[in-house]
């Protein structure tokens, strides 16, 4: 089994294809072997492909302001064209620019808050995997399929959808 990184089209499945194919491609051919598919898949399925990194939970990686983040490839329903823009300054999309540098798992949550508050963001973490950014809007789930160690992505979802 191969999958290589070149892929048709310019839609968000054959970025997320070529994403996947440059973290797990060990041997940088291009392509993944059935052995790099597998580390994938086990970190996919394990703890939310944080295996690769050995760790579980991601240090805090520095990038330049609207750079792409360790993680930025588990972000779930954000436009990365609006998170490498500056213009785009909703409170998703500055959130989005921290959680790219951060596994998304309850873990991390309390470094993430941090980084928010550093931003000038007034967060507060409210159970397991949500953010209450204290702007009227009410808490949002940051993290899908958040469990104890893991979760699949970061999320932006409204919790308080009257």
């Amino acid at each position: 089994m191969n999958v290589s990184s070149k892929t048709t089209g310019n839609d968000a499945i054959s970025q997320m294809i070529s994403r996947v194919v440059e973290k797990f491609d060990t041997d940088k051919d291009g392509k993944l072997s059935a052995n790099e598919f597998g580390t994938f898949l086990s970190g996919l399925l394990g703890n939310g492909l944080t295996a690769a990194t050995g760790t579980g939970q991601a240090a805090r990686v520095s990038p330049e302001p609207g750079g792409k983040g360790e993680f930025r490839h588990m972000l779930a329903g954000f436009d990365f064209n609006k998170i490498e823009d500056p213009i785009h300054q909703t409170m998703k999309y500055k959130a989005a620019r921290i959680f790219q540098n951060y596994s998304p798992t309850p873990d991390n949550m309390g470094a993430v808050i941090a980084d928010l508050k550093t931003q000038g963001i007034s967060a507060t973490q409210l159970g397991m995997d949500k953010i209450d950014f204290n702007d009227g809007f009410g808490p949002i789930d940051v993290i899908q399929g958040a469990h104890a160690g893991g979760g699949i992505a970061w999320q932006w979802l409204p919790q308080n959808l009257a």
